[in-house]
């Protein structure tokens, strides 16, 4: 049986299965053809509601589109005792990308072995983080988009659900102790930490906001004891 090992030739084996261009595949799965060509190149990562997207308008079998084991299409499978509708197909998708494991004496190409940490990171009023290491999840490389040093953390709270980040998500982080104005932190605030948007002014007022008018940002003056510790790269949520 073949397999396939980059995440961006099983997108592109896809699309010439159903014999589209590329425009008209990204068309199907909400994204631009230039952003098909870059996913099928390798470049940039791929996204989780990509990845949906793919198994929601095309009959693809999730743990092969995630893995390359097993056969492209569901409907090709022998003797499968499963429900292909969309929902569960969906379901079974977002179910791998937290639970999707390798056996301990493999070591498949295009996965990371990412480390969660215990200690959910609050997105509300901070509380104290621990570093210790729960379980180490395996996610496709592509999701770290070339990064290093990516760990993972639980979000507890909702002050970032304005940009779809909510209560229990797993957050992927890049370890940074540097970020731009905009991009979405983890950083400590007088030795607590918390999940925000960093906003820096022209004036070079540093300030955490949230993403729920409901919280107030918070403030980080020459006296606060603040680091930033990483940069969020992608929520992923598990129904």
């Amino acid at each position: 049986m073949e397999t396939i090992h980059s995440l961006g030739d099983r997108i592109r084996k896809v699309r010439k299965h159903f014999k589209l261009r590329q425009e008209e595949f990204g068309s199907k799965i909400g994204i631009s053809a230039n952003r098909v060509s870059e996913i099928e190149h390798g470049k940039g990562g791929t996204s989780a509601a990509v990845l949906m997207a793919v198994c929601h308008e095309f009959p693809v079998n999730s743990e092969w589109l995630l893995s390359g084991k097993g056969i492209m299409l569901l409907s090709d499978q022998k003797n499968r005792q499963m429900d292909t509708s969309i929902d569960a197909r969906v379901a079974a998708l977002e179910k791998q990308m937290l639970l999707f494991s390798l056996n301990d004496r493999e070591v498949a190409e295009g996965i990371l072995k990412v480390p969660f940490f215990s200690s959910a990171v609050p997105a509300g009023v901070p509380d104290p983080a621990s570093s210790e290491i729960e379980e180490y999840l395996d996610m496709p490389a592509s999701w770290a988009q070339n990064k290093k040093n990516i760990y993972a953390l639980r979000v507890n709270g909702d002050s970032m659900i304005g940009i779809g980040i909510m209560k229990g998500d797993i957050l992927l982080v890049e370890e940074r102790e540097t970020a731009k104005n905009g991009q979405v932190v983890i950083a400590s605030v007088n030795g607590e930490v918390t999940v925000k948007t960093l906003q820096i002014s022209n004036d070079g007022i540093v300030s955490l906001y949230p993403e729920n008018s409901r919280y107030r940002p918070i403030a980080i003056t020459p006296d606060t004891d603040f680091r930033i510790q990483g940069i969020v790269l992608a929520a992923i949520r598990h129904f």
